[in-house]
C-alpha cells in the first residue's frame, strides 16, 4: 500500500467522523424563538413600596422577550381589595393578561371560587374570562354556565346559559 494511499484513507475516515458527529442545529432552528431565562420550581416576586404585590410560580417557567410561559402556574395578586390567586396547568404571561390552559382554579379571599377548563386573567383590568364552561361557588352557593365575563374589582359578573343554586340569609 503507498503512503499516498494511507493518507487519502486517514482523510476520508476523518471526513466521515466529522459528518457522523457533527451538531444537529434542526431543534434550534424548529421553534423559532429561544427562551432568554429557564426556571424550574420557581417563585418570582413583584415588591413596590407597599410590599408585595404579585407571586408568579411554577413547576417550569421559560422567560421570552415579551412573554413567559409558564407549567403548573400559579399567580397571585395582592393589589386590590381583596387578596386574589389563579392558576392552570398552563399558562402564558403577556401584557399583563394570562392565558390559562388546564384546570383554572381562581380563588380570593373572601371564600369565591371558580373553576374552568380555559380562560384568561388581565390583571390590570381585573377580569377573568373563559369561553368554555365554568363552575362559580361561595359558601352554599353555586353558579355553573357558558362564556364567563367577571370584573374581580366591580364584584359583576355576565356568562351564557347560567344556572345556579342560592342560598338566601
Amino acid at each position: 500500500m503507498s503512503i499516498n494511499l494511507f493518507f487519502l484513507l486517514i482523510v476520508a475516515f476523518l471526513m466521515g467522523m466529522y459528518g457522523y458527529f457533527s451538531p444537529n442545529y434542526t431543534s434550534t432552528q424548529e421553534s423559532g424563538e429561544i427562551p432568554k431565562i429557564e426556571l424550574s420550581d420557581f417563585t418570582l416576586y413583584e415588591i413596590s413600596h407597599k410590599g408585595i404585590d404579585h407571586i408568579l410560580s411554577g413547576v417550569e417557567g421559560k422567560k421570552f422577550d415579551e412573554y413567559y410561559v409558564i407549567t403548573s402556574a400559579k399567580f397571585s395578586d395582592n393589589t386590590k381589595n381583596l387578596f386574589q390567586s389563579i392558576r392552570s396547568d398552563d399558562a402564558e404571561y403577556r401584557n399583563k393578561i394570562i392565558q390559562l390552559d388546564g384546570n383554572v382554579h381562581y380563588v380570593r379571599a373572601d371564600g369565591l371560587e371558580f373553576r374552568s377548563h380555559e380562560g384568561s386573567y388581565d390583571s390590570q383590568r381585573s377580569l377573568v374570562q373563559t369561553k368554555g364552561s365554568f363552575v362559580i361557588t361561595q359558601n352554599a352557593n353555586r353558579v355553573e354556565g357558558t362564556k364567563l365575563l367577571y370584573n374581580t374589582e366591580l364584584d359583576t359578573v355576565s356568562a351564557n346559559q347560567v344556572r345556579g343554586s342560592y342560598q338566601l340569609k
